[in-house]
Parts: C-alpha cells; structure tokens; sequence
C-alpha cells in the first residue's frame, strides 16, 4: 500500500440509515469536523460507519473468550474502507450516570485508592481504634527481647476467655497432655490441685505455656514456647514481664500482661479484619458497604407525609399507593381489605386522615402484629390477610409496601423520605473497611477531598522505602489521572461527587481527561458533539484538548455544529443538502475556504455571513408578572434569590458546574409540577420560597428525547393526524360498502395490516455479528396492508400511499380537510416539510424529534399562561434548525408563554429578551447570581457571557468574513506543532542517560522511559514509529519483558480501558507495566503462535471464523431439505397458501380442513387418539364449527349424540390409529376476489391442525393435498419444527452437534474411526440436509481454501438472498483470499487446527490481521519465524512489510538473522542473559549494528563470528538404524524412511511438509510407547525396525522446568540434595540435631515461617503490576535464624542459592558429586545463573540447556535416543552455537541426536539430512531428499537446499561434481 494511502481514511460505498452510497477520504492525523443539518446523516458517517467498523476491527483481535463479552459489533453497511485505526469513542453518553457512580469510580481513581488502602492501609480497630498487626512468633521474640531482657516471663495461651462454666474436663484434659500450671482468673494454680469454678460466673483461663527468664542463651527456647502458645491459643499469646526500665526511666515498672495476635485481630476488643482487599473498600460490593444503606450512603423509608393525603378518607384515597382499579400497586390487596380494616378496628369510613388518631394512624400504616410476609399472601392469595382480620391482625401497609419495594424500586420512591444513613453517616462503607487508614486518612476521607486538594496530599505525603515500592505504580496512576482532570478544568470536583448530579460539559471533560491521559497515538477518536454543555469559555479549553490529541498523532473526528469549532478543524465535510431522506449526501468538503465557496452548502453560506439568525431589532418589554426564587441553595447553589420574568423569551446561561439545571430543573420545575399537580411527589431542590406560581397554569419540559421506541410510531402517529385521516378513509363509499372502521387503516392491529409481517413492511432478518438485512415482505411488497385494505382510495390514493407522502406533500393534499391541514400546517411550519409522515420514530434525529413535540404545542388552544421549560435545545442541531426552532419560541411566546431555557449558545442567548447568568465559575466557585437583564446588559456588564456576547454585538453583519491561510502558512503551522512537540517529548524525556537516544526522539516515536518488568534494569529505549523493529539478545536477556510484558501490555491496556467497564471485566487482568513512562504508544495486537486452537474441535475454517459467517449463511438463506427423501421443505404462511390455493384451484370448490388426527405422522395433534374424539366435540360446537371428516366422510357435529348412540352407525365407525379425523373449517369457491376469506379460512385451519391445513378438492373426487405452515415434507412425515438458527450448524453446539459422536466426527475411544452415523460431518442429519447451491457445510468445508473461494464466487442467488448474504459472502471471500495471499492455498477448511504445524498456524494469525486493514496499529510479534522455513520465512517478511507500509508499528522478537538484516531498526539486549543482561547493548539499523563490534549480534551479522560447518560428517554403520515403513500419518505418503543411529540426523522441509507428523506422531509415540511404557497412540504406519538397539528415549524441549518459584536449577538438576546431605554434615548441624530436610526451603522446619521459604512475599496489585517485597523476617533468605547458623566455608545454606554456577564450581571443588553436576551445567553456558533463581523466569532456551545438562550429568545408562523439535527456538545465534556443541557432545558419548529444524545454522552441521516436500499440506509428505547436508544443494526440488548453497560456498564445477 502506497504512503499516499496510509494518510488518508477512505469510505467508499457508506449507505447506513439514509446515506446515499457515499465515497469519501478524510486526511489521517487531522482535526476533521463533521457538520450538516439535523439528520442529514452526519452519525451514520462517524458513529455508525467509521467508529463501528474502526472497532470492529480491532475487537477482531481479541480472545475469541473476551470478544463475546463486548456486546454485538454489527459491521457496517459500507462497501470498503481502508486507512482505519482503532477507534474510541467520546460522548455524553459515556460517563455512567447511576446513583453508585461517583466521579472517582467513573475516572478510576477510587478504584487506585482501594488498591493503594489494601496494600498501604494500617488496619485499627473499629471499636476501640487500637493499630491492629499480625505478628509471627520471630516478631513476638524479638519485641520481647527488646522490651524486657533478663526478666523472667511467664508464656501463656488464653484457653477461655469471659465465659461461663466450670471447666473440669478441660483442667484434666491439659494436665494429662502434661501442661503443670494455668493462671486462673488472674491467680497461677497448679493443674494436680483441686480446681473448683463457680459454674455461673464468668472466668478466664490461660495455660502456662513456659516459664523462663528473657536471655540470650533461651531465644531458641522462647522462640519455640511462643509458638506452641500461639497454636494453643488460636492465635493469641501473652506474656507476662516486668517491662525493662531504661536510663532516663526512674519509675518501677510492675509485671504486667503483653497480649499479641498472629491474626489480624484486636487483641482487647477480639475483632477480626477481614482480608486486606480492593473489595473491603467499594461500596458496591458486600465486602465493603454499609448493610443499612446498602452503600448507597443514604436510607429510603415510607413515611406518613409523603404517603398519605390528609385531606381524605382512607375509603376515598388517604392512601396513595392504591391505583385507579382499587388494589395497592403491584399487589392484590384491594378495598376489601381496607372496608374489613376500618371495620375490625373500628374506624369511621368518612374520617378524614387528619382526623385519625395518632393510634388509628399506627395501626393502619404500621399494623399491630409482626406478620410473615410473601408471595403467596401479598401476590397471589390476598385472602390469606382477610383471614388475619378476622382474628384482629394487621400487618400494616408500610410493612407490606417495603416487601414490594424488594421487587419494585422506582415507581414507589415518590412514597419515600430519603435520609442520610445512621450508621455510615453518608461514607457508604462499613466499619471495617472506615476503620482501615492511610497517611491518619479513611478512604471515605480522602475521597471527599476535590481533585486539587487531593493532588496536594499526595505531594506531600512521606513514605518508608517499602511503601515507596510497593505504591511507585499507584501513586503514579492516582497523579496522571488526578492532574489531567485539573489539567480539563474540573478541580473543584471531589471525588466521591455521584455522577447524576454532573453537568453535560463536566461528564464530557472527564471522560476527555481519560483520553489524553492514555497518551495513545495512532488512534480515530470520533466525538459526538463534544461542545454540548460547555460555555464559550470552556469550548477554548475543548479545543486546546482536540489539538493536543491530535498533535499526538491520532485522527480525531467530530460531529458538530459549534462554529468556533468548525473554525478550528483542519478539514470539513458538510453533509445534506437537507435532512432525512434529502440528506445523506457529500455538500461540500475540504478547508473552510471551500465549503464557504459551495453554494449548494448551507454550512458555508451561513460561515461566510450571507444567512444568519438575526438579532431582534426590538426586545420584548419585561411585565410585572414575574416567578421569584427566593434563597435557592440545592447542590451548589449559595442561597440566591432569583427572578424570572413571565411572558418573556428567557435563557439561563453560565459555564459548566454553574447550577444553572440545579435552580431550573431542580427547583423551579418541580415547584412547578407540585404546585400544578397536587398529588405530585415531586420535592424541589433546598430553597426558602417561591413566589408568583400561581400566575402559571401549565409547565411542559421538552427535550430530545425520541416520540417513540419502536418503528411503529411515527409522526403522523404522535401528532394524532393519523386519526382524521384514517376516519377519512372510512368515510369513502367503497369503505362503508365494505364495512370497513377506521380500525381497518391501522398497520398496527389486525384487520386490515399483512399478517405476515404484522404490517411492518419489511422482514428484518438477523445477522447476528453483521448488521441486520431488512427485506420488503413478499406478501404485501412492503406496503404493511393487506390487498383488500389496498383497494380502498382516497382521490386516488391508498392508505399506504399517503404515509409515504412527505408532510409538504400531504398539507397540498388534505388542503380541503381543515382537521388534517390544521396539524400538517404547524409541521410544515416548524421546518419538518421533508419528512414522510409514516417514517419511523427511531430514525427521527433529537432535533426533528423535539421540532415534532413543539408543532403539538403550537397546535394546541394557547392559554397564555404556559411555562415552556428546554435543557440545551440546540443539541444537535444546525445554524439553520437553530433559527427554526427559535422561530418556534418565539411563537410559543407570542401567544403570551413563556419560554425558559438553558441554553450556551449564543445565537440563541442573543435573540433572548431576558438571561440569567450563573457562575462564576463551576463547583464549589460556582452557584451564585452573576447577572441577570437584557443580554445588551450582560455585554455592558462585561461578564463571562457578556463578554462574547458583545463580541457578536460589536460585529457588522455585512463586515463579517472570513480570513483565509494560504497552503503554505498551513504548512508553516503544522512545523510548528511538530516541533513544539518534539520540545515538549524533550522536556519529558530530558534525564535520559543516553544523549544518542534524546537525538533519536521524533513526533511520534515510542518513548519508554525506566522499564524495570523481570531482569530489564531500568531501560531507557526509543523505538521508531511506523517501522520494522527487531528486538534481539541472547536468551533470557529480557526481549521478552521489553517487547511484551512492558510495551505490548501498556498499548493494549491503555486502549482496553476506554471500552466498557462491564466488557473489561471479562477480557482477562492487563497489569500494567512497571516502568516509570511511556509515551507514543499505539493499541497494541501480540501475534503469537499460541493464538491458535490446538482442541480437536478447533479447524482452519472455526480458528478463521469462516466458519461462523458460514453458519449464519446456511441459517439465513440454506434450502431446508427432508433428509429421510431428501426433498426441499416448504412451508407457508396463511397469506402464502391463500396465493397457492389461487394459483392452483382457481374457480375450484375446495374444502379446507384442519386434521384432528393423522395416521402415522409424528407431529403432535388435537387428538392423541381418535377414540378420543367425543371428549372434543362439546368445545367444537360451542366455538361454531359445524362439521368433521372421519376417513373422508363428512358427519355433523349436532348430530353426533345420536350417531354415536346408532349401533349400525357405530359398527361402520373405527376409531383406530389409522382413521383419520378432521375438523372442516370451511368450504368455498376459491377467487382472487375472496382472497381474505380464503386467508383467514386457512390461519383457522393452521391454529386447529397444529400448523397444517388439509385441502380437499370437492371437484376431483375428494383429491386431498396438505400444507405445512412449517417447512415440512408432509409425505414423509418430517417438520422443521424450529427457525433455522447459526447454533443449528455449529458441531461445538448440543443443538447442532452429531449426537453419537458428540460433534468430533470420530469416534476417540476406537482409534478416531469415522463416526457412522454423520460420515465424519460432525453434524445432525437434518442440518446436513440444508444446501446452498446444492452443497450442504460440511461438504462445502471439506474444500481447499482456493476451491472454496471458485465455489462461492460462483453461486447464483435470488435478489433478496443476495441482499441477506450479500456482507457474510464478502467477509468469507476476504478472509479466503487473505489465506492464499500467505501461501495457504491448500490446505482444507475442515482441517484441524492441531494438525497445522507452527508456521501453518502462525500465517493463520497473520492472514487475519492482514485482513483487518488497521492503520496505526502497534503489532508485536514473538519470534514470528518459528516453524518457518527458510523460503516461509521470505514470505513472512513480505507480509509485515505490508503490515508496516500501511502505517503501523511492527515490533519483533526474534534471532533469525536474516529477518534481523530486513528491520528498519534494532534493538539489542543483553550483553548477557539474566542478571547479566536487561541493558540495551545497542540499537539501530542493521548495518550500524554490524559496525558495533562489542555486541554479539553485530559480530554474527557481520561475518566476524559465525557457526562453523564441521570438517566431515560421521560416518553411518550399515545396520545401526531405525527404520519406518508405510508411514501415512496426516499427510505423509507412505514414507519409508530410515534414521541412522549414533549420529546427528536433522529432518526438515516447508511449513506443512509433514515433518512432526513423521518424528512426532509415528516415531517418537512409537518409541514412547514400546521403550517408556506410555499409553498413547502412534500415528499410521506399518512397521518400524530396529527398536531393539535403543536402550532408552528421551524428547527434550523448552516446556519450564517448573511452574512456581520454588523450583529452581540447583533442584532440577539434583545438585540440591547432596549439598543439603553436606550442611547436614555440618558439626554445628549435627550437634543441633539437624537433618538434611532441615535444609530445604520448602520444609516447615528450616524455612523462614513469615514467607514460607519464599524470601519474599507477594504485594498483588490486580489491575497493577504485582510487586515482589523482600521478606521484614528473613531479608529474603528464606531460611529461619536457626538453620542459617549453619554454614560450608562460611558460607550459609541461602548464600549457596544466591550463588552462581560458576563460583560454586570452585565452592563444592572438593566434593566430587556436587563439581560433577554443576560443571556440566557451566559447560553448556549457564555458569552466569544462580542455584537459586526462581524456575518460572528461565527462558525457554535455558530450561532447556538446563535439562541437556542433567541429561549429560548423569551416569551412562546406554544408548539414547534424543529428539527435539524445534530446539533453536527463543536462541540467539551465540545460544544456538552452544547448543549445537552440547548436541554434538552427546553423539561423541555414543548416543543418538534425531532434531525437526529449520534453522540452516543447525542444518548444516548434521551428519544426515532428511528434507521433506516438496511443498506443504496435500502437496507434501514426500521425501525430497536424505543424505549429508552438502549433497541436498544438488536437489534442484529441494528448497532446503536451495538456501544451504551459500553455507558451503560451492562452485558450479563442484555442484556438477555432486549431481553426478
């Protein structure tokens, strides 16, 4: 792909909703604005096309796991795009807006602080506030130590504890166990004296454990006494001493109690802490919140005042919760209950509530009994509770109205007081996790903190070293988040501010924040008009932020109307020219200059000046009736007092946070509504009083929000206009003749709509993971009627005809119709004249939707006295709706209203007579009156408003223009920001070590700074954008750690975190790195080789999802065939098999029956028997049927009591299971006139037959034929009795999968022989019996990828099939043609993913991110030529240059030097491996490499250090071999292969050659099989020889020789037990007693208690890197005190450990055994790694030196076999060299070395070659050639040789010499 491509995103071909097929390209890394008129289709562009298919993408390249939680990404209707990133959306509908949503959840900073108080927090106890520590019994000794040395103590275990009893089984049982003393009750007693307690008096006991005096020579003893009593204890112990007085201490001190706990316990109060985790702090979960509030922070309760009216009887109402039909809402209690309640207890029906007394109140709210309460009492049998009032018990209706709220919250609230909770006092946790502090701090404390006061506590807070490291990476996190909310403006928020109660603007700058805080590049942000909300003050701040993202170095698209913002875009595309179906259309595009220059732009006119709203020339005069607030102090308001003018045209404005929705919405609304609506609930925000409300006799809000949810709500539905027309249209001569009601013309019910689809018109068929295909119904061709209502016209028109008019149209047309034109005229005059009147609610924008609300209004009798309350109403709408809808106020006004509005816009606060301005700032700063006046006086006054709004005053409107930039300052300006830019990175990065690196820093290059995961030492590292970059290193050097674990794991948690928190929850813990930054970071994609599935289940066409986009084909558009006869099912609908009956019996008598019973069919029916028939009859004849059939004989059901009491009748009856019954459900002459009757004839059939109608032909001899509403084939008796659904044809699915073989194919427990019953399908017979084109699925993937593709491009499709199939066909095609592209042409869909070999499976992966044609992307690949072959390998680099080519960053690990010589740069680590390596040895490009002599690799890309080929290959002996015949395992084709013995064989070939399947699946499983004793299965052979002359096999491969840290090479190798034998030799060892297991950390006796021999413990940080602490006890010795005395040369157990190979060579020299086995690990280059290092960070290629080394250290035990696949993997080339040495070594010890390899290096250092092909899948499997590796150059088929021919560097006479 050209560089010109990567610049620009390109749509071609968009057509959601109502665009026209638009083609666009819209420059990358720009700020493009998006702008048109409401409707035009400016989201179907940027939200519904861009962003979902940017998404979609990269959601792609998820775990298929996390993809199905990240709810259905539809592709979008939209022919091709390329150039897209990963996209992230930001709008206002982002920030959750729940009552448990608080501004720090939100922003992820509380979710920091759970982390940073778990881990940091310093637990007290709640009820006595004592500092509550778990001590081990070290940490008990030493306190004791140092608190009371050389006085005597005494050890005592507390057994009892305040409780009742007298204890005598217990005192024996601790004497008999040998326990002499216990302090009872204060007093020390002997246990042998007669003991006697009080039994009902409360005593405590504690055994005296030890007594001994606090010296140096008892520790041990102490230590060990401490112990036993903590485990008598439960955890507790305590010691009584006189505390040691020191010099400045005169006073005696007494002997006295020191409790301590090993648990997190209170030691006085006995409370236990729950486990430190994030949950003990959220008050979302139970762990954390307060049980009364439920961690809501306040409590809910039905009170008398907001429940009662006093002003009525209970008879007539005192109690509101009742509905209009008498019942208490949600249950079944009714009047009854109340008449029997008033009656029992005495109360008068007539009292009024107020006159009840306090008691007769009681009683009634709050009952005299406490009754269980349930479903079946409150629910189902309210009767139950007038039994109960007959014995005088009353459960009380709060009581019961609080058990309903359990399953009915929100319509009861209106009914409850809400209060701040009691107990957590508004904090929302519970005691324990409040009593938890950090820094003298609860988290409820520092959550109540505003943002600026909390970045000063964390400035300031001091912290111990351990707390530094354990915080670095949360602190880090709460700053940057916690700066860049100050950084948008929004400081004065605190943290635990809900997230409800945030303004529009304050909810989108947060979520803003987050994104710059990513700090991603290569990104497409699209915004959906980001201004909404903000004042002009802040839109300068939103601006700044939009450049600053951009300038990163991503695409940020906006939707938006706001001019100064679409100033500001560095390119434009107005869309239209008008809304609706007049929109979807490209107007104009390019800089501003253009669209100004394009006539057909309304935008442009508008932005040049030549239209414009006018200001009014005169201000409507202010009246004396006004509304006063007076003392207004909700939320943030400080107690102003407010007038608002009636009459007027009046807008509220002020910045974001000002409290402008607080005073309107909050107070003087609902003021309003409870003035207007005496029974209203509504509580009006905190305020002293209002005066004026009665001068307003109704207040209506309107908003934006839609008329409707569903398609069958339209506009002419909401107006009502429907109603007059469809009267209309009943009116007609032909309607009245008919008898056809209004009724009739409704879509919406039946009678006159299409019953097959519901008169909706169109079908929706559901795609699933595509977009839904709409299809017109092919009953009634989309027009919702059925035909007869279609023949009914109004001047000439149909029903249908007059919904599909557009409002213009229809005023013209129902001009003569004053009721009709009345509601069409206010339409057509608040500018929706474009709109069809049938045309769906939810396709309406928020502007058309709100413009459809006011012409109700308008249309309605104006009183004058109207309160017109809008929230922002220029919400997405234009310059020009802006000044229709103020067209429409101003009307409202005219007719004496008032308008009120809160509104930023200053087109609309300039027109307004009067505005009230709120500020001045936001918060905390904001909430006071600033101004209020006409605006001419806020612009006088020079406020924040006034300002801009004198700016518009001050302006000329003929003078306004617009001051262009020519290209080249736009150029000049672009440099500009680059390099402010790169002095910004500068200044970031500006303590970088290396000035080399500071040089290579550019705009968009990715910066890390401090990376420190594993062994890296804090590496500083630039890594150009937009290239190939290799990381290299010799193994273990960290490549790994950098490549994935820092820059892979940031990239891609960075852009998780801006998808849903509910989706993140299931992709898996991306932990982030530890490093101190990064930056220029772009989401990242790893490509591994394990993404692929390796389970039986698992095939080319499932890994691909071919498959999935297959099964949704066959679902949707597969022909259903019966797969007993193998005929096409049909099925019919009744108006279907009304057209058949038609077209086939036209002018035909038919008699249409619905079978009661049908001889030998399966299907379920009336009867289950005919015997049964009589039970039926009755209900027959009562419903109006007159006649049935029995064996074709017609009998009357009237007549049936005597038929069946007539013994002759009876006699010639049979009721057997072969006579047929059936119910005669009409008989008529079939017409196209009498269609409906026909129709309606047959649904009764279909209802009474179970979905099957018989007809009988009366003309032809009773001819009967049968049809199925189902698809069935009747004949034979089979019915699809569900949908065909994708699950049908998944063999994964119980629904879909071959039961007998469970979906696999094969049957596993006998030799995987081919299922019988499906033929190795997979699937039930009746969905292989479904076909396209004649070709059921499991046949189609039986295909090569290349013939699928022919296949499928050819198939013939109907036009409504090719619309369903059209985007799954192009998905499948794609990705068929991706696989070709990689050469994987061959291989089979149906082909298992664990027969693929790895560079099969690798390409796979590769194909599909080809496939996905992201821009922008961070791919990271590890050892991306694993697997491959030399000529793969060619291949591989061709597809990451096309993956770089189009603007992505490649980055790779890898040693192979010829992928290492194409990178565009380098990266080398080391100089060595482990604690040698995680520096940056050097970096650049490969030839600047090459010149750095220093570094291993530049030495092996240079020449100067290669792999030497050996002088002569060794000899083969005649019959020393094994030998295997008929080998036709996989693809093999039966190969005859020898492998000599005593040497060292390589077999090698292309990727798919089939190489594992001959060493691995027939050779290898057959040598562990007959030599090891496994129970596995070889792979198809005939025989193989030679077995006999091996004494043993063994496979070594890179698997890690442990999964946890406490494996470790001195344990693998075995070293570790006699070094443990020689400590226990020790003189001091053997004194104490010690034996060897003493020496063992992963013993009890030795190892440190406090960490469990680990040396250190485990800090986990969840969505943090976890951190490893080094243990307080041992300092990360692992061994206890005790077993440390120990030592070897002066040298300790744990110093051993700590040792490197190497130096304990020299240590253990004089101990044979020990020097034996750690020499041969020093040999084969591991002298550099310690004893002790944790087995779990080894790289492959050590684990498997490591095991190599046991394997040569141990003593000969014959000839060996050893095979290895793919040993080089993860090596350097200096590693593969050592390796090839240490192989080699074992075929001089007389052993057999037998390698699968690619790896020339390794290739030409063998004494036998077998190189198999020629190509992969069905073209390989054959022997190419076998031999020594210099001869395979002369093979001219053998690609092997074809790339060894430069290792021996021969001549064209040489190689004729080897050919002949």
């Amino acid at each position: 792909m050209s560089q010109e491509k990567t610049d620009k995103i390109v749509v071609i071909g968009a057509s959601e909703h109502n665009l026209k097929n638009v083609s666009l390209e819209i420059p990358r890394n720009t700020l493009t604005v998006f702008t048109g008129v409401s409707g035009s289709g400016k989201s179907s562009l940027a939200f519904d096309t861009i962003f979902k298919e940017g998404q979609r993408r990269f959601v792609e390249s998820l775990s298929a796991y996390a993809r199905q939680f990240l709810g259905q990404s539809d592709k979008p209707r939209v022919e091709h795009m390329e150039g897209l990133s990963p996209t992230i959306s930001v709008d206002q509908k982002t920030v959750n807006r729940s009552s448990r949503s608080t501004v720090g959840t939100v922003t992820e900073v509380y979710d920091h602080y759970r982390l940073l108080f778990a881990r940091l927090g310093k637990p007290h106890c709640p009820q006595c506030g004592t500092r509550i520590t778990s001590q081990n019994p070290e940490q008990i000794t030493d306190y004791a130590y140092l608190d009371g040395l050389n006085e005597l103590c005494l050890i005592l275990a507390p057994m009892v504890q305040e409780r009742k009893g007298e204890y005598r089984k217990e005192l024996e049982e601790w004497a008999a166990q040998g326990f002499v003393r216990a302090r009872v009750d204060g007093e020390v007693r002997r246990l042998d004296e007669e003991i006697r307690l009080a039994r009902y008096e409360k005593h405590t006991i504690e055994l005296v454990v030890d007594r001994l005096k606090i010296t140096a020579e008892e520790k041990s003893r102490f230590t060990e006494s401490v112990e036993k009593a903590l485990l008598l204890g439960n955890g507790m112990a305590i010691l009584h001493y006189r505390k040691r007085s020191t010099e400045n201490d005169n006073e005696m001190h007494q002997d006295e109690d020191h409790l301590f706990s090993q648990l997190m316990a209170c030691p006085s109060c006995q409370i236990a802490l729950p486990e430190m985790e994030p949950r003990l702090f959220s008050f979302n979960a139970p762990q954390g919140a307060c049980p009364t509030c439920n961690g809501i922070g306040q409590t809910s309760t039905f009170t008398e005042e907001k429940l009662c009216n006093s002003n009525m009887s209970v008879l007539d109402g005192a109690i509101e919760c009742f509905t209009e039909k008498g019942n208490l809402m949600y249950t079944r209690i009714d009047q009854r209950h109340v008449r029997k309640l008033l009656g029992t207890f005495g109360i008068s029906k007539k009292s009024l509530w107020k006159n009840l007394s306090v008691e007769q109140r009681q009683l009634i709210l709050y009952g005299n009994t406490k009754m269980k309460l349930g479903v079946r009492n409150i629910f189902r049998f309210p009767g139950m509770l007038l039994k109960k009032l007959d014995k005088e018990q009353w459960a009380g209706f709060i009581p019961i109205l609080k058990f309903v709220n359990r399953f009915v919250k929100g319509p009861l609230e209106k009914f409850q007081h809400i209060s701040i909770c009691p107990d957590c006092t508004g904090r929302r946790l519970n005691k324990m996790a409040l009593a938890v502090k950090f820094n003298g701090r609860d988290i409820s404390s520092l959550s109540s903190d505003s943002i600026e006061v909390s970045i000063s506590f964390f400035e300031k807070i001091k912290l111990t070293e351990t707390e530094q490291k354990i915080g670095r990476d949360i602190f880090r996190e709460i700053m940057d988040r916690l700066n860049f909310l100050n950084d948008v403006g929004v400081g004065y928020l605190a943290l635990d501010r809900s997230a409800s109660s945030l303004s529009g603007g304050e909810g989108q700058r947060i979520r803003l924040a987050s994104q710059v805080g990513s700090g991603l590049q290569g990104v497409l942000y699209v915004l959906d008009e980001p201004s909404i909300g903000l004042h002009q003050s802040d839109n300068i701040n939103l601006i700044r932020t939009l450049r600053k993202l951009r300038d990163r170095g991503n695409t940020v698209l906006v939707v938006e109307h706001d001019e100064e913002t679409i100033r500001s875009a560095d390119h434009l595309v107005d869309i239209g020219p008008t809304a609706g179906m007049g929109g979807g259309h490209i107007t104009a595009q390019g800089s501003l200059k253009n669209i100004i220059e394009t006539p057909e732009s309304i935008t442009g006119q508008f932005l040049s000046g030549n239209e414009k709203i006018n200001i009014p020339g005169m201000r409507r005069p202010p009246s004396e009736e006004k509304i006063t607030i007076h003392g207004a102090s909700y939320n943030n308001l400080r107690n102003i007092d407010c007038e608002i003018p009636l009459g007027l045209f009046v807008a509220v404005a002020g910045v974001s946070g000002s409290g402008k929705s607080s005073l309107i919405d909050g107070i003087l609304k609902k003021a309003l509504t409870s003035h207007l609506m005496k029974d209203s609930k509504e509580k009006p925000g905190d305020h002293k009083k209002i005066s004026g409300l009665e001068k307003v006799d109704r207040v209506i809000k309107i908003d934006q929000t839609p008329i409707g949810r569903t398609p069958r709500s339209n506009p002419a539905t909401y107006t009502k206009v429907l109603d007059p027309i469809r009267e209309l249209f009943s009116m007609t001569p032909e309607a009245k003749a008919r008898g056809y009601k209004k009724g009739r013309f409704s879509f919406n019910v039946k009678g006159g709509r299409c019953e097959d689809c519901q008169g909706a018109g169109l079908k929706t068929i559901e795609m699933q993971f595509l977009s839904d295909v709409q299809i017109p119904c092919d009953i009634c061709r989309g027009k919702r009627f059925n035909s007869e209502t279609l023949q009914i016209f109004y001047k000439n028109r149909t029903i249908q005809d007059v919904l599909e008019m557009t409002v213009k149209e229809a005023e013209s047309f129902f001009s003569a119709v004053p009721k009709i034109h009345a509601i069409l005229q206010t339409l057509l005059d608040v500018g929706l004249g474009y709109i069809k009147l049938g045309q769906p609610s939810t396709t309406l924008s928020g502007g058309e939707a709100q413009r459809v609300k006011i012409s109700s209004e308008l249309r309605k009798k104006a009183t004058g006295n109207t309160i017109y309350i809008l929230d922002e109403p220029t919400t997405g709408l234009h310059f020009q709706d802006i000044r229709l809808l103020l067209s429409c106020l101003n009307e409202l006004v005219d007719q004496g209203n008032t308008v009120l509005v809160i509104e930023h816009n200053l087109d609309v606060l300039k027109v307004a007579d009067h505005v009230i301005e709120l500020g001045p700032g936001g918060g905390q700063y904001g909430g006071e009156l600033v101004c209020d006046g006409p605006p001419e006086y806020l612009a006088e006054k020079q406020t924040l408003t006034g300002k801009f709004l004198k700016q518009i005053f001050s302006e000329d409107a003929n003078s306004k223009s617009c001051n262009f930039v020519d290209e080249g300052q736009v150029v000049d300006e672009k440099s500009v920001n680059i390099q402010r830019l790169g002095e910004q990175n500068s200044l970031e990065f500006k303590d970088l070590e290396d000035q080399n690196i500071r040089n290579l820093i550019t705009q968009r290059d990715i910066l890390i700074k401090g990376a420190s995961k594993n062994n890296l030492r804090h590496v500083d590292v630039c890594i150009p954008n937009s290239k190939m970059t290799v990381i290299t290193g010799v193994s273990g050097s960290g490549k790994t750690s950098l490549a994935f674990d820092t820059i892979f794991a940031e990239g891609q948690a960075r852009y998780l975190e801006s998808l849903s928190t509910y989706a993140r929850r299931f992709l898996g813990r991306m932990d982030k790195a530890p490093v101190d930054a990064i930056d220029g970071l772009s989401p990242a994609i790893a490509i591994n080789q394990k993404s692929t599935g390796r389970n039986p289940r698992s095939t080319v066409a499932t890994t691909t999802e071919i498959y999935d986009y297959l099964r949704l084909l066959y679902a949707r558009i597969g022909k259903a065939h019966c797969p007993k006869t193998g005929k096409p099912l049909i099925g019919y609908s009744s108006s279907s098999a009304a057209a058949y009956c038609t077209e086939h019996f036209d002018g035909e008598r038919v008699e249409l029956l619905a079978p009661l019973y049908l001889p030998g069919s399966s299907k379920i029916f009336l009867l289950d028997h005919p015997k049964n028939l009589s039970n039926v009859i009755d209900s027959l004849v009562k419903e109006g049927f007159v006649r049935i059939n029995i064996n074709g004989e017609p009998i009357r059901l009237d007549e049936w009591d005597e038929i069946i009491t007539d013994q002759k009748v009876q006699d010639g009856l049979e009721f057997t299971r072969n006579t047929t019954v059936d119910l005669v459900i009409d008989r008529l002459l079939v017409s196209k006139v009498d269609q409906k009757r026909l129709a309606e004839a047959i649904e009764n059939a279909f209802h009474r037959g179970h979905g099957l109608v018989k007809i009988c032909m009366t003309d032809k001899n009773g001819e009967t034929e049968i049809l199925s509403e189902t698809p069935a084939n009747v004949e034979s008796g089979f019915f699809q009795l569900e949908e065909l659904t994708p699950r049908m044809f998944s063999f994964n699915s119980h629904v879909g999968a071959c039961p007998a073989c469970d979906g696999l194919g094969v049957f596993s427990d006998t030799n995987e022989a081919l299922c019988s019953d499906c033929d190795g399908e997979r699937l039930k017979p009746e969905f292989r019996s479904v076909t396209i084109n004649d070709l059921n699925i499991s046949k189609f993937c039986q295909l090569s990828i290349a013939e699928a593709r022919t296949k499928i491009e050819n198939w013939i499709f109907t036009e409504n099939q090719h619309t369903i199939a059209e985007q799954a066909l192009g998905e499948i095609i794609t990705r068929l043609k991706f696989m070709e592209d990689v050469g994987l042409d061959y291989l089979t869909l149906d082909q298992k993913t664990s027969t693929l070999s790895g560079g099969e499976a690798q390409r796979i992966r590769l194909a599909s991110q080809i496939g996905s044609g992201l821009v922008g992307v961070m791919y990271v690949l590890d050892e991306p030529t694993i697997g491959l072959h030399a000529r793969d390998t060619s291949r591989l680099i061709k597809t990451l240059k096309q993956m770089r080519d189009r603007g992505n960053s490649v980055i790779m690990v890898e040693h192979d030097l010829d992928t290492i010589r194409q990178a565009d740069h380098i990266i080398d680590i080391g100089p060595g491996a482990g604690h040698y390596g995680g520096r940056i040895s050097a970096f650049g490009s490969p030839s600047e490499i090459s010149a750095k002599k220093e570094t291993l690799t530049g030495q092996y890309l240079s020449g100067k250090k290669s792999i030497s080929v050996p002088e002569r290959c060794r000899p083969l002996k005649p019959d020393y071999a094994l030998s295997v015949s008929g080998a036709t395992a996989n693809n093999l084709k039966k190969l005859d292969v020898r492998f000599p013995l005593g040497v060292f064989t390589v077999v090698t070939g292309v990727s798919g050659s089939g190489k594992s399947s001959l060493v691995v699946d027939v050779l290898q499983r057959k040598l562990e099989k007959e030599l090891n004793g496994k129970q596995v299965k070889p792979g198809e052979h005939q025989s193989i020889s030679g077995i006999e002359q091996l004494e043993s096999m063994m496979v070594i491969n890179q698997d890690p020789i442990g999964r946890t840290p406490r494996s470790n090479p001195a344990t693998y190798s075995k070293v570790m037990e006699p070094i443990r034998n020689l400590f226990s030799s020790m003189p001091e060892a053997r004194e104490r007693g010690y034996k060897k297991g003493r020496f063992s950390f992963n013993g009890k006796e030795g190892r440190c208690p406090n960490c469990e021999g680990q040396g250190f413990h485990l800090i986990e940080m969840h969505f943090l890197s976890d951190v490893w602490v080094k243990c307080d006890q041992c300092k990360g010795k692992r061994y206890n005190r005790e077993t440390l005395a120990v030592s070897y040369k002066g040298f300790t157990i744990a110093d051993v450990l700590e040792m490197e190979i190497s130096q304990a060579v020299e240590v253990f020299s004089s101990q044979p055994r020990i020097k034996r086995i750690l020499k041969t690990m020093e040999e084969v280059g591991l002298g550099y790694m310690k004893l002790g290092q944790a087995g779990n960070t080894l790289s492959g290629g050590e684990a498997q030196r490591l095991k190599l080394s046991t394997e040569l250290a141990r003593r000969s035990r014959g000839t060996t076999l050893y095979i290895l696949d793919e040993p080089t993997t993860g090596l350097h080339v200096d590693d593969v060299a050592r390796l090839l040495k240490v192989l080699h070594r074992l075929v001089d010890q007389g052993h057999s070395v037998l390698i699968i390899e690619h790896n020339l290096e390794v290739i030409k250092t063998a004494d036998w070659v077998i190189d198999l092909g020629p190509e992969g899948g069905d073209r390989g499997g054959r022997i190419v050639y076998q031999g020594i590796p210099k001869n395979c150059i002369s093979k001219p088929e053998s690609y092997t040789g074809k790339f060894l021919e430069p290792s021996f560097n021969l001549t064209g006479e040489s190689r004729a010499l080897m050919s002949n």
